[in-house]
């Protein structure tokens, strides 16, 4: 019984000592998860940069494509109310 009951207490001291180790290991990977969504944000936010800086080109073509057919419309009025 007490060479039974020696390894119990052995598997026993072992196994607090995995789950020490485990709980390690866990703090570690708390940590580097962290540190990965951090990086993910950055890069998520950077693309969300990206695509706006890309949409406010857009915008400013169609802008300046306005402002040029908002010309050519002020020239062709004014040009009629001098031929009149």
């Amino acid at each position: 019984m007490t060479e039974r009951l020696n390894r119990i207490e052995a598997i026993l001291e072992r196994t607090a000592q995995m789950a020490k180790a485990n709980m390690g290991t866990i703090e570690a990977d708390r940590y580097a998860i962290a540190q990965l969504r951090s990086t993910v944000n950055s890069l998520l936010q950077l693309c969300n940069f990206e695509a706006i800086v890309t949409k406010l080109r857009e915008i400013r073509l169609e802008i300046r494509w306005l402002r040029t057919e908002n010309q050519l419309i002020l020239e062709h009025l004014f040009r009629r109310q001098e031929n009149c």
